[in-house]
Order: structure tokens, then C-alpha cells, then sequence
């Protein structure tokens, strides 16, 4: 018998996931746009009419993580009180814009407001997107339904990789608010606010019809367990002095920005900001955009096949994999580029395939692991009455970090190499390894009620 997809269910978790899309393609606009910027024989192109130094590339591909941290605070003050669906809606005017002004300004100054503020309204799709699909989802699928933030990110990221090195700023920059506006014609009129949230503010009867919509057949028994989960959050007050006390909501920090560090640690956000910079100075044959769009769409790939996976073989066993598989893609990398610095031109002539066969290796170790699978948990891990006011804090968490290597990349890698810049990830990923086989629990197949019993009791109570 032929299993029936739960094609609403399906249809919400695509849509408010464009906002992920937008989030890939505005973190891997750098990846084209600032060799056009770099340009000498293109100057006519440069909307500033002169190349930027190295001061200003690491500012461009930064800034967006700043204003990604400030981003979950605000989403996390309206959350609570207009839902998940209207705060993405609302906040996907910076996303829009940014990108407007991106297509026109002349300044430099203009390209670090525009890419500072696009950063609050993306910064807020991490923290509100796995709360929205962790809520709506069945046990069942919830581990595949959370990857889809990442399958959509990677989307984004190949998106922009292949286009645009194609188009002109201007062009790339106008394109990318059509998936913004897309997603607020398609969230205002077709996708249903979370069960979760409508129980929490007392609006049963609408929670009931937004789950009819989200579900195959309607479970009584669903609804009752939602609204027990619910009941159980708000008798609980959220209380700095609670918040400390409680084993539940400190292990599930704990889990949740030790997944994020690990993840921001493996060097993702640097690599997907400086691709075509990295594959320049490996020297491969090779031209560095087909490079990043041969990666992106591996990337994709393996996305999509590991959202098929943690449901099957359960997230610690790929978080595992993950991290182990970047530590040896990392100290490869980083042995080609030791060599290469140090002049071993005889053995790096024979390695021109490591570059582009290490990255390789990199994106499907983290795409069947830390990748999707970290921000999939994110959304399992916390109590209801505090699932927003966590997610904010790891999310900030997540960009403060994530601006700081990106920032400080191009002059680690010129005071230390690019070799030892890599070795240095590879440790992280290694270090990873042991938190992820002391500290995190296997969620597959369990409800929230019961993975908030793991977290206390280390076991489900009957």
C-alpha cells in the first residue's frame, strides 16, 4: 500500500522555508559579487568605480552576520504576541529593501547599511523557522522536515553561485527580492499559523483548523497532547532564577549552541563567503565559480539525501560522521595549502586535486550532518514557553561567532596561512566529536513531550 504524502504539511514547510533561501543566497552573495568588486579589467562594472581593499571585502561579508544577531532579539519580543507566521512576514522587509538599495547605491557605505540590516531580517529565519516546523510537524518526519532550512539554504547558496557570476550586481541584487516576495504572497493567504502558538494564546478552535490543514486526517489525540504540552509550559514562569535552576532548559542550551559552535567552528560560513577566494589562491585549473557551483550542487545533493536519513539512522549517528569526515577534509586541505605556502612545488604540482576534491568532501560531510541536522534539533530541544527566548540566544550566539571568523579569515589566513587557518578548523571538528558522544541525545521518532523527559530524567517516564 502505497503511503499518502501529507501534502499541506509538505506545502507550509516549503514556504515559510523561501526564507531560507533568501538567508543562502544573501550569505553566498560575496562569493561573486566581491571578485566583480576585485576586478581591474571590468572597472566600468564596479558600481564604485574603483576596486575595494581588503578592509572593505571583510566588512561586506561580515556585516550581515551583525545585524543576523540582533535579528533573533527582535523577532523574539513579537513571537509570542503576533505568531510565527506574521513575524517572518513582517521581517522579511529587510529582506526586500536591502537588496533594492544593493541594486542601485553608488556608495560603500550604502553596501554596509543595506548588508547590515538584511542580516536582521535573515537573522530571524534561524531562530523562528525550526520553532514553526519543530510545532507543525509529526514525530515521524519531524528530523526531514527539519532539514528542509537547510536543503533550502544550500538552494539559495548554489542559486547565487551559478547566477551570479552571469549577471551584473544590479541584476543579482533584483533578482534575489522575487523568492522575498514570493514568500509574502504565499505565507499571507496559504500557510496556517502553529497549533502550538494558537493554544498558547487561546484559540483552540482556530489551533483545531490550522491542524486540519497541516495533517492527512485529524487526531483528536494530537490536539489533546499539544494542549497538555502547552498547559504544562505556561505553569511554569519565565524566570532568569528558573531558567538557571532548570536542568531541562540549561541542557537544552547547552546542546543547542554547542551544536551551532561546532557548526560555525568547521569553518561554514567562511568558506561560503570567500569560495572563489579560496579556490583562487589554491591555484587550481579550474576556474573558481565553476568550482563553487560544482560544490553548491553537491551540497544540494547531499542536502536532500539527508533529509531522507535522520529519520532512519537518528541524528547522532550523522552529527558523528559529520564532524570526523571534516577533521580529515580539513587537515588535507590544510596540508596542500602548508606546502603550497612553503614552497614544495614539486609535491603541490602533483596535489591540484586536492582543493576542489577536500571542499568536496567538506560540504557532504557537513550536509549529511552538523549542517541540517543542528538546526533540525533546534527546534526538538526546548519547552514551550521558552522554545523562542532559547532560539534567540543561540541564533545570536551563532552570528556574533559566525561575524568574528568571518571578519578576522582574511587576516588569519595572512598572518598563520591558509594551512594552519584550516588545521585550526580541523581541531574544532575534533573536539566536536566528544561533545556530540557525551552531551547530545538521540530525539528520532520521539515526541517533544518525551524529549523534554530525556533532558530531565535521561530517560521517558511512563
Amino acid at each position: 500500500m502505497t503511503k499518502k504524502i501529507n501534502w499541506g504539511l509538505y506545502f507550509s514547510v516549503v514556504s515559510i522555508n523561501l526564507t531560507s533561501f533568501i538567508t543562502g543566497a544573501a550569505y553566498s552573495w560575496t562569493s561573486p559579487v566581491i571578485p566583480k568588486l576585485n576586478n581591474p579589467e571590468k572597472i566600468a562594472d564596479n558600481p564604485f568605480g574603483r576596486l575595494i581593499t581588503p578592509f572593505e571585502e571583510s566588512w561586506l561579508a561580515s556585516l550581515i552576520s551583525v545585524g543576523a544577531a540582533i535579528g533573533p532579539i527582535l523577532s523574539a519580543i513579537v513571537v509570542d504576541k503576533i505568531g510565527r507566521k506574521k513575524t517572518l512576514l513582517v521581517l522579511t522587509i529587510p529582506m526586500i529593501i536591502p537588496n533594492l538599495v544593493l541594486a542601485f547605491a553608488k556608495n560603500i557605505n550604502l553596501y554596509y547599511f543595506s548588508r547590515f540590516f538584511l542580516g536582521l531580517g535573515i537573522g530571524s529565519v534561524y531562530s523562528i523557522v525550526p520553532i514553526y516546523v519543530g510545532e507543525i510537524a509529526e514525530d515521524t518526519n519531524r528530523g526531514t522536515l527539519g532539514c528542509c532550512i537547510s536543503v533550502m539554504y544550500v538552494f539559495g547558496t548554489v542559486f547565487c553561485f551559478i547566477i551570479g557570476p552571469l549577471l551584473t550586481i544590479k541584476s543579482l541584487c533584483l533578482v534575489l527580492v522575487v523568492p522575498a516576495v514570493l514568500f509574502v504572497l504565499i505565507a499571507s493567504f496559504y500557510v496556517p499559523e502553529s497549533p502550538y502558538y494558537l493554544l498558547m494564546v487561546g484559540r483552540k478552535e482556530e489551533a483545531e483548523v490550522a491542524l486540519r490543514k497541516l495533517r492527512k486526517s485529524f487526531d483528536e489525540k494530537e490536539l489533546e497532547e499539544m494542549t497538555k504540552n502547552v498547559e504544562l509550559s505556561k505553569s511554569v514562569k519565565i524566570k532568569f532564577g528558573e531558567i538557571v535552576k532548570s536542568r531541562i532548559i540549561r541542557k537544552g542550551v547547552m546542546i543547542g549552541s554547542g551544536l551551532i559552535f561546532f557548526q560555525q567552528c568547521s569553518g561554514i560560513t567562511v568558506i561560503v563567503a570567500y569560495m572563489q577566494s579560496i579556490f583562487e589562491a589554491s591555484g587550481s585549473s579550474l576556474k573558481p565559480e565553476i568550482c563553487a557551483i560544482i560544490i553548491g550542487m553537491i551540497q544540494l545533493s547531499t542536502n536532500l539525501v539527508t533529509s531522507q536519513l535522520i529519520d532512519r539512522l537518528g541524528r547522532r549517528i550523522l552529527l558523528l560522521g559529520s564532524l570526523i569526515g571534516m577533521f580529515l577534509s580539513h587537515v588535507l586541505l590544510g596540508l596542500y595549502f602548508w606546502l603550497k605556502i612553503n614552497h614544495f612545488h614539486n609535491i603541490v604540482s602533483h596535489l591540484f586535486w586536492v582543493p576542489v576534491c577536500s571542499l568536496i568532501f567538506y560540504f557532504i560531510m557537513f550536509t549529511t550532518g552538523v549542517g541540517p541536522v543542528s538546526w533540525s534539533m533546534l527546534g526538538e530541544i526546548f519547552p514551550t514557553h521558552v522554545r523562542s527566548h532559547a532560539s534567540t540566544f543561540v541564533c545570536c550566539f551563532c552570528s556574533v561567532f559566525g561575524f568574528f571568523l568571518t571578519l578576522f579569515f582574511p587576516n588569519l589566513a595572512q598572518i598563520m596561512g591558509l594551512g594552519f587557518t584550516f588545521w585550526g578548523f580541523a581541531g574544532c571538528c575534533l573536539v566536536g566529536v566528544g561533545f556530540v558522544w557525551r552531551v547530545v541525545p538521540e530525539t528520532r521518532g520521539k515526541s517533544l513531550l518525551e524529549i523534554q523527559q530525556i533532558l530531565e530524567y535521561g530517560s521517558i517516564k511512563n
